[in-house]
C-alpha cells in the first residue's frame, strides 16, 4: 500500500491542482512553485495602447484635445500631400492640386465642411474626398466637442467657485456667516475713496449662496467688488488660492464650528506667513482663553474680538445712560465720525490740555506712544514726545488736520458736582449665554445693594441655570413665574424699577423667533411702564436683526443694541487699523477708560460759549470732550467745530471720556 500514491493523478491533470491550490491560497511544492512562478505575458501592442489612452484620458480634456488636434492636423498633411502626389483631377471641378499646400487647404475643407467634395467631378476624387470627410467627421467632430465640455467643465468650475483670486490688496473674509453680510456693507463705505477695491470671501458654503446672500443685503456695492469662492478656510491651498498673502486685511470669523474654526484658520494663515508679517489679521473669539492664548503665542499680531463681551459692555453702558449706545456704534461704524490714529510733530513738548485745543475739526482723546503703548484720556499735563501719535474722532482722514494750539477760557460752571441718581434695581427680562456678561459689568458700576431681578421662560431657560458667581454689588433674583410677554404687564405693575433690560433667547429660538418674543416684550412692558414723566423706565434691549430696530423703536424701546452687528462692526474697524483694538480695550474694560454724560452745568453756566471752552473745560477736570447731547431732542453731537457757539440747558449734557477711579 505504501506504493501507491496520487502523484501520477496530479501530474496528469496540473493545470488543475495549481490553479485550484492557487484559488485556496495554499502552496503546490516546490515542483508546482517553480511552473507557477512564470514571467508574466508581455502586452501586446494594442494593450499598450489602450493603456495609454486611458491615462490619457484619466488626466482630463486637456491631454484628449491635444492628442485630437495632432491626429486632426495630421490628417490636414497626409491627404494633402496625396492630394498633391497622385494628381487628382476634378478637384472641385478644376484640374488637379498644383503644389502641397493647396492639397493640405483642400484636405481642411473636407475635414472642416463636408459639403465640400461636393463639387469634386471625377470618381477617384470623389472616392478619396469621401474618406477624407469621414475622417474628419470622426476626428475633427470629437475634438469639437470635447473642446465644448472643456468649456462647460470650466464654466461649472467658476460657478463652483474654485478658481484662483488674483485681486492684490484686498480684504479677505474667511468662514461664512450670517453678519458678514453687515462686515461687508461697513468695508464698501470704508472703500469709498478707493476706485478699485475688493473684498474676497472664502468660505464652505455654495459660491452662489454666498453670492445671492450677500447682493440681497448689500444691493450697492459702489467701487468695491465682492469676490466669492467656496472651500476650507483651514486647508493653505485654499487660502492660496483666495491669494492670502496679498491681502491687504483678514477676517477671520467664528463659524460653524466657532473658536475651534477660527483657531485652525488661523494655523493654516501661519503656514503661509510664519511670523504674520503679511496681511492684518482679525479673528472673532469668544473663549478669553483662547483669545489670549492666541494674542501671546502670535506676539500680538493676531488681533482677537470677543464679542459677548463686547455686547455685554454696551448693553450695560446703554443701562447706565440713554445715548451711549449710539455714540459707541457710531464709533464703530465707517458712516459718520471715526476714531483715528496721526502723528504731528509740530505737537512736540506740547501737553495733552493742548493738543485738546489744536484740531479744529477733531475731538482729541488719547496718544499713543511711539513704544506701541496706547493712553486713552492721559492727565492733561501729560507731554507728547518725539514720534508719539495723536488719537482723535474725526469725520474723515482728510479733517483730521492740526490748525494750531487754540486758546480757550473754561467757563465758570453752575454745578461744583454732579451727583446722578443711583440705579438701584433692575429688571432683566430673557437669558442667554450674554446674561452673565451683562450682570457682571452692571455690577462694575452698580452701588452697593443693588437688586436685578431676572424674568425667564422655563420653557425656555432653566430657572437653575440663571445664576451669576462673584457679584459685588448687585443682589441677582430669579422668577420664573411667567410663561411669556402676555403675563410681564401684570407682574411688574406694582414693582418699582428704575431701568428695564429685554435679553433675546438666543440659542434657544431661532433669530426670526427671538426678536418676534423680544418685540412683544417691548409692548408688554410699555403697557406697564411710562415713556415719559417721572415714573419713566428706561428700557434696553438686544435685537438680533438689523431690520428690526425701526419695529423696537415703535414698541417703545429707548436703547437697543443689534448683538451680531456690533461685532461685525468691530471686525470691520480693527480689519482696517488693528491698533484701534487697545483703544476699544481700554473703554470696554472695567478698570480704563470710559464714556460718559456729565450735566452740561458741570462745565458751563448759562450763557452761550464756543464748544472750544467745553473742551477747556473737561480738560481742567482731567476729561477728554467728545460732543454734548440735547435733552429736547436726544440728538447727540459728536465731535462738533470747536468754534461753534453752543447753549446748553440745565437738563443737557456733555459727552466726555474719563478714567475710572
Amino acid at each position: 500500500m505504501g506504493e501507491i500514491t496520487t502523484v501520477p493523478a496530479r501530474s496528469t491533470r496540473p493545470g488543475k491542482a495549481v490553479g485550484r491550490r492557487a484559488r485556496m491560497g495554499g502552496t503546490t511544492g516546490s515542483a508546482h512553485r517553480g511552473r507557477t512562478a512564470r514571467t508574466p505575458l508581455a502586452p501586446t501592442a494594442r494593450q499598450r495602447f489602450r493603456y495609454r489612452f486611458d491615462n490619457a484620458l484619466a488626466k482630463g480634456p486637456s491631454v484628449v484635445i491635444g492628442w485630437l488636434a495632432l491626429v486632426t492636423l495630421a490628417i490636414f498633411v497626409v491627404a494633402g500631400s496625396l492630394f498633391w502626389a497622385f494628381r487628382f483631377d476634378g478637384v472641385n471641378g478644376g484640374g488637379p492640386v498644383g503644389n502641397p499646400a493647396e492639397g493640405i487647404w483642400q484636405a481642411m475643407l473636407r475635414v472642416l465642411d463636408a459639403g465640400t467634395f461636393a463639387g469634386d467631378t471625377s470618381w477617384p476624387i470623389r472616392l478619396f474626398s469621401l474618406v477624407v470627410t469621414l475622417a474628419g467627421i470622426f476626428i475633427a467632430g470629437s475634438l469639437i466637442g470635447l473642446i465644448a465640455n472643456a468649456v462647460d467643465q470650466r464654466i461649472e468650475g467658476l460657478r463652483k467657485g474654485r478658481s484662483d483670486v488674483l485681486e492684490t490688496g484686498h480684504t479677505l473674509v474667511l468662514g461664512w456667516s450670517p453678519r458678514i453680510a453687515a462686515i461687508v456693507a461697513e468695508l464698501v463705505v470704508a472703500n469709498e475713496s478707493e476706485k478699485d477695491a475688493a473684498i474676497v470671501v472664502l468660505g464652505t458654503e455654495d459660491k452662489t449662496v454666498m453670492e445671492d446672500a450677500l447682493s440681497a443685503a448689500v444691493r450697492d456695492t459702489r467701487t468695491t467688488r465682492v469676490v466669492c469662492r467656496s472651500g476650507s478656510p483651514a486647508k493653505g491651498s485654499d487660502l492660496r488660492m483666495v491669494n492670502l498673502l496679498g491681502a491687504r486685511s483678514v477676517i477671520v470669523m467664528g463659524a460653524g464650528a466657532g473658536d475651534a474654526d477660527a483657531i485652525k484658520t488661523v494655523l493654516a494663515i501661519k503656514t503661509l506667513d510664519p511670523s504674520f508679517s503679511g496681511p492684518r489679521v482679525v479673528a472673532e473669539v469668544a473663549d478669553p482663553t483662547y483669545a489670549a492664548s492666541l494674542e501671546v503665542l502670535t506676539d500680538g499680531r493676531v488681533v482677537t474680538v470677543n464679542s459677548d463681551q463686547v455686547i455685554a459692555e454696551i448693553t450695560a453702558q446703554s443701562c447706565r445712560q440713554s445715548g451711549l449706545s449710539q455714540v459707541l456704534r457710531d464709533l464703530l461704524d465707517f458712516d459718520g465720525d471715526e476714531i483715528y490714529f496721526a502723528s504731528f510733530p509740530e505737537l512736540t513738548g506740547c501737553t495733552y490740555a493742548e493738543v485738546q485745543c489744536a484740531f479744529e475739526t477733531s475731538a482729541v482723546l488719547g496718544v499713543a506712544r511711539a513704544d506701541g503703548r496706547v493712553l486713552v484720556n492721559p492727565p492733561a499735563a501729560t507731554v507728547l514726545e518725539d514720534g508719539d501719535e495723536v488719537i482723535a474722532v474725526s469725520g474723515d482722514d482728510a479733517t483730521f488736520r492740526c490748525t494750531g494750539v487754540a486758546r480757550y477760557e473754561a467757563p465758570v460752571p453752575l454745578l461744583g458736582t454732579d451727583e446722578l441718581p443711583a440705579t438701584r434695581q433692575l429688571l432683566v427680562v430673557g437669558w442667554s449665554v450674554l446674561g452673565p456678561k451683562v450682570v457682571r459689568e452692571i455690577d462694575q458700576f452698580a452701588v452697593p445693594g443693588t437688586v436685578v431681578d431676572v424674568v425667564v421662560d422655563p420653557a425656555l431657560v432653566d430657572p437653575g441655570a440663571v445664576r451669576v458667581e462673584g457679584l459685588v454689588n448687585v443682589e441677582l433674583r430669579v422668577d420664573a413665574s411667567t410663561a411669556g410677554p402676555a403675563e410681564l404687564a401684570g407682574l411688574v405693575a406694582d414693582r418699582d424699577y428704575d431701568q428695564g433690560i429685554v435679553l433675546s433667547y438666543r440659542g434657544a429660538v431661532e433669530t426670526a423667533d427671538g426678536d418676534a418674543r423680544t418685540l412683544l416684550t417691548l409692548l408688554a412692558l410699555r403697557r406697564a411702564w411710562p415713556a415719559r414723566g417721572e415714573r419713566a423706565v428706561r428700557i434696553v434691549a438686544e435685537v438680533l436683526e438689523r431690520d428690526d430696530v425701526e419695529l423696537a423703536q415703535a414698541g417703545g424701546v429707548d436703547d437697543w443694541i443689534v448683538s451680531d452687528e456690533v461685532t461685525s462692526l468691530m471686525l470691520a474697524q480693527l480689519s482696517e487699523r488693528t491698533e484701534l483694538a487697545q483703544v476699544f480695550l481700554d473703554l470696554f474694560s472695567p478698570d480704563g477708560a470710559r464714556l460718559t454724560f456729565r450735566p452740561a452745568q458741570r462745565y458751563v453756566g448759562g450763557e452761550p460759549v464756543a464748544y472750544g471752552a467745553l473742551v477747556a473745560a473737561g480738560t481742567a477736570r482731567d476729561e477728554s470732550v467728545l460732543g454734548y447731547r440735547v435733552a429736547a431732542t436726544g440728538s447727540v453731537h459728536l465731535n462738533p467745530p470747536k468754534s461753534r457757539v453752543v447753549a446748553l440747558a440745565a437738563e443737557d449734557h456733555v459727552l466726555v471720556v474719563e478714567s475710572r477711579g
